[in-house]
């Protein structure tokens, strides 16, 4: 997925493309340091993002957002601003997004999650001092954990702080609930077991079957 930055300082315009270099689809293919610019970019490059400054000399981030939007409805515009209160403008000129200044690993985290659901959306999570990634899709099992929840994916697990209930809410077509603590991926279902009143889901990917409540697995049953 191809996008474009548009601000009028260099720093912000490399920060912005730091940060997005976590996500493997989305390419980076030019910059602005104005509006005017920024439109001859955008009709020549195509994109299908972009990420655009509220405050800049001349023609500023909405006027320009305007235009963008009149000559193609269907591109998503993040706009970035060192004032929240610029929000609301922005997102009566149906803006798909806005980040704060100065922008941080979090931030681009929970817009992409939102924005891209399926395709680019990514998990945080801590290995001692350092900051590690997962990709949503990857995810095959996630079980609460005391005040965490455990997750589970191909080439190992983590402890994130993300309740399961917003998992579930934040990825409905990645995610189905199989226990009051547990949810797995659906795609990676292969069969349902029942033995003796114990019921189980058998996943691609998990060497271990995965228990199922009664209530989930009469509503699993009529889906696979």
């Amino acid at each position: 997925m191809k996008y474009l930055v548009v601000d009028d300082e260099p720093i912000a315009r490399r920060r912005i493309q730091r940060l997005l270099k976590e996500f493997e689809l989305l390419e980076c293919v030019g910059e602005a340091q104005d509006g005017e610019s920024a439109l001859k970019l955008v009709e020549s490059l195509r994109p299908e993002l972009v990420f655009l400054d509220i405050s800049m000399p001349g023609m500023d981030g909405i006027e320009l957002g305007k235009k963008l939007r009149d000559s193609d409805v269907n591109i998503k515009l993040i706009y970035v601003t060192a004032y929240p209160e610029h929000a609301l403008k922005a997102y009566q000129i149906y803006a798909s997004g806005y980040l704060v200044k100065p922008v941080d690993n979090t931030q681009i985290s929970e817009l992409m999650n939102h924005l891209f659901p399926d395709t680019l959306a990514k998990l945080q999570y801590q290995v001692g001092h350092d900051i590690r990634w997962v990709n949503v899709p990857d995810i095959l099992i996630a079980q609460t954990d005391d005040r965490y929840t455990h997750i589970y994916f191909e080439g190992g697990d983590a402890l994130i702080d993300t309740p399961l209930k917003k998992l579930l809410a934040d990825f409905p077509s990645h995610f189905v609930q199989v226990h009051r603590n547990t949810i797995v991926k659906k795609a990676s279902i292969v069969s349902l077991e029942s033995y003796e009143g114990t019921h189980k889901v058998v996943l691609d990917g998990v060497d271990e079957p995965v228990s199922v409540s009664r209530r989930a697995y009469a509503s699993l049953k009529s889906v696979f």
